[in-house]
């Protein structure tokens, strides 16, 4: 899933989320918008937005994720009309709305829909149709007026039964922490609940030959500290600002945190914890490390421990995050420590909050939806940590856009007094006003018109936590994979002499390769927008658009490393590497052979520098002593199409032992440059010195650089928010870009 907010201020892709978002996001305070009440306790299925300006104006509305527009309101043009329905309780409200369907996958086999709609519209884009598709970030219209306050919107986000199931994991209730959670769909911070009585120890208890690459080591040893309560240790060594072991409470109070290791050295980490495991295997603790857990086993990963210094209430100590009892989970998992809660209490069909959750959740006491507890909840609920509070829950009440059901949803306001009004005070509305009110209501709904094939009932996530969790998946559908692909790359057919070509990319090819693909990149981290780039844009080039995941040979001149030609998705090459994955995956390789094969590498090094015949023959007469030891299959396998788990898997590792990540986390500086192309004339792309450095590491040159480039350039307009191009026709885009949009 690719998703960002309505309104898309400028950033730095290298930046923080969460300052950004709230930028982008502000606004559904207590009683101007917020989710899910109102100011008076009812159900509000979304946030009232402000649109940022920039240079003096106001940005526009933006489509949140790909998808299919399923309705359209052209607004009412505004009047000075006072009775007229739109002028009504402080001013005129818009009344322009679009709502789109969005389908896209957050994990193997996956599939998620869900709902945003976009009310108080004052235009809407010319390209905004009813049936047709529309992509991220594309124009949806401009904020309108809420009760006279200029440059605002209400946004929803909304989904039926079975997709919250697929998108929180489950369908009510509380998080299962008995067992693990799920493995389809796995992203963000991984966290370990470790459960009552969990030894904490000063040092590792653990003779000196078991701990070797952790940093203290001691003989066996009693605890110092246990648990009294269940804990969690959250992990995210994903994110380039800073990765931490952060330990808290069951009720989400953070208790502490220590400083973990960056993410690049995990694959030294991860080799050394394997090779002093019995049946220990390499890409398993490298697993363990990243998320807590052990997502495809391929040897003893029951038998991997990982020791690690954790805060605790009695300080700080050494823990075992892989003893038994101890269970992983994810952000995917909508924990409850992290303050989720699905809400469906409240039985009714009238629009006021009647939810025994949610009264709890504001007064943080148990008591249930009394009269005299919702009086106190409306006292409280206007607080920030009420608020806080309030935006992680996920709740089910019927829609406020239905016209049908206005009486029914509406009437108690005509009957009942708010609880902070005095003793001759009259109801919320005289009975007398309810007729201009309902006029008003229905001058808004929508529902019945957009008919979406859901129930009216249907649940509502606070927009900004919905963006905020899902923009760390990084798990990406076909369709937005097959985005990332330019529509033109240049070679180089003849010494400076340029070409410009059409790129073909077949979908049943992307379809077949993107599972494998989205799991590689999860494990190695490459998950964030500009990681992904890297990666993608080198890839790309690397296979020739997808085209062959086997370098293509001249039999009559092979490269000097034939037959150890390139293979998978970062074409891995020559004999060491192939058996460092070998070895990493846990198969058998004998030393002898291994030895052999790296002294005929530097053979054919020698021969290739001084230019001498035959430069491949070392590795040549090793062929048949390769094929004794059952090595040519696993080599084929990587290339041929038929181990794409392999294919893509090679091409993760090969960015992970080679810390790629540092230089893929640096800010894109894009420079401008052209190159004159053979019959289409001059061509601009945009070269950045952090892509320069991953693909020559990649390429061990300057090969396919321009192609890459421009790949990149394409990875950037999908996959980040606001790419800066300089000197371009359009800001965000390079110089004539034409997506590839089905």
């Amino acid at each position: 899933m690719l998703i960002s907010p309505p309104f898309l201020p400028q950033r730095a892709a290298s930046s923080p989320d969460d300052p950004w978002l709230a930028l982008a996001m502000n606004g559904g305070g207590f009683g101007d918008g917020a989710f899910p009440l109102g100011s008076d306790m009812a159900w509000h299925g979304g946030v009232h937005l402000v649109a940022p300006s920039h240079d003096g104006k106001r940005l526009p509305v933006c489509a949140m994720a790909d998808g299919t527009v399923v309705y359209v309101r052209q607004p009412k043009p505004q009047t000075s009309n006072a009775n007229d329905p739109l002028n009504y309780g402080g001013g005129w409200s818009d009344n322009g709305c679009v709502v789109i369907r969005h389908e896209t996958e957050i994990g193997e086999s996956v599939t998620v829909r869900f709902f945003s709609i976009i009310l108080h519209l004052k235009r809407i884009a010319s390209n905004v149709k009813q049936g047709q598709k529309i992509w991220r970030k594309d124009e949806v219209g401009e904020a309108g007026s809420i009760y006279g306050k200029p440059g605002r919107v209400h946004v929803e986000i909304v989904c039926d039964d079975a997709n919250l199931v697929a998108l929180v994991g489950r369908a009510s209730g509380a998080l299962n922490t008995g067992k693990d959670g799920r493995l389809t769909s796995v992203f963000g911070h991984a966290y370990l609940r470790l459960p009552a009585g969990t030894p904490f120890y000063d040092a590792i208890p653990l003779p000196p030959e078991h701990v070797g690459f952790w940093p203290e080591t001691t003989a066996l040893s009693k605890p110092t500290w246990s648990s009294t309560d269940a804990l969690v240790v959250g992990i995210d060594l994903a994110r380039p600002h800073g990765t931490h072991y952060v330990t808290y409470a069951m009720d989400g109070k953070t208790i502490g945190s220590m400083p973990a290791a960056a993410d690049t050295t995990l694959f030294d980490t991860a080799c050394a914890l394997a090779k002093r495991t019995q049946g220990g295997v390499g890409r398993d603790a490298y697993e363990l490390l990243r998320f807590g857990r052990v997502l495809e086993p391929l040897g003893n990963a029951a038998g991997l421990q990982d020791w690690q210094q954790v805060a605790c209430p009695g300080g700080q100590g050494w823990v075992n995050l892989h003893a038994e009892g101890v269970h992983a989970f994810s952000d995917a998992d909508f924990p409850d420590w992290c303050g989720w809660q699905l809400v469906d209490d409240d039985a009714d069909s009238d629009s006021r909050c009647d939810s025994a959750t949610l009264i709890d959740l504001i007064l943080q006491s148990q008591g249930g939806a009394t009269k005299a507890r919702r009086a106190d909840a409306l006292g409280k609920v206007a607080g920030a940590d009420a608020q806080a509070r309030l935006a992680y829950t996920i709740c089910k009440f019927p829609t406020e856009w239905e016209k049908a059901t206005i009486a029914t949803r509406w009437q108690w306001l005509t009957k009942e007094t708010p609880p902070d009004a005095g003793p001759i005070a009259g109801p919320y509305l005289k009975p007398e006003d309810f007729p201009r009110f309902k006029a008003h209501s229905e001058a808004l709904c929508f529902w019945e018109d957009a008919d979406l094939g859901i129930p009216s009932k249907h649940w509502h996530f606070h927009p900004r936590e919905f963006v905020r969790v899902f923009r760390q998946c990084g798990w990406l559908s076909k369709d937005e994979m097959i985005q990332l692909f330019p529509k033109t790359a240049m070679r180089e057919a003849a010494h400076h002499q340029w070409v410009s070509e059409p790129i073909t990319v077949l979908p049943r090819t992307v379809a077949g390769y993107h599972n494998e693909l989205n799991k590689a990149c999860r494990r190695y981290g490459i998950v964030t927008p500009l990681r992904m780039a890297a990666f993608y844009a080198n890839a790309m080039v690397e296979t020739q658009w997808f085209a062959r995941l086997e370098e293509r040979v001249n039999n009559a001149h092979p490269p000097r490393y034939y037959p150890w030609n390139g293979r998978g998705f970062m074409q891995l090459t020559w004999p060491d590497n192939y058996i460092k994955y070998w070895l990493f995956i846990g198969r058998d390789v004998d030393d002898d052979l291994a030895s052999r094969l790296k002294a005929a590498h530097k053979e054919v090094e020698r021969r290739h520098k001084h230019h001498l015949p035959n430069e491949n023959e070392p590795l040549a007469v090793l062929e048949a002593t390769v094929a004794a030891a059952h090595m040519k299959p696993w080599r084929t396998e990587t290339g041929d199409g038929t181990r794409i788990d392999i294919s893509a898997d090679t091409a993760g590792t090969f960015w992970a032992w080679n810390g790629f990540a540092k230089n893929a986390d640096t800010e894109p500086v894009n420079q401008r440059t052209s190159k004159p192309a053979t019959g289409t004339g001059s061509h601009m792309y945009y070269s950045s010195p952090g892509m320069r450095s991953v693909a020559v590491a990649i390429n061990g040159g300057g090969n396919g650089l321009v192609a890459r480039f421009q790949a990149y350039n394409t990875c950037e307009v999908v996959l980040l928010d606001t790419p800066a191009f300089p000197g371009s026709n359009k800001p965000n885009e390079p110089q004539d870009y034409k997506p590839r949009h089905s």
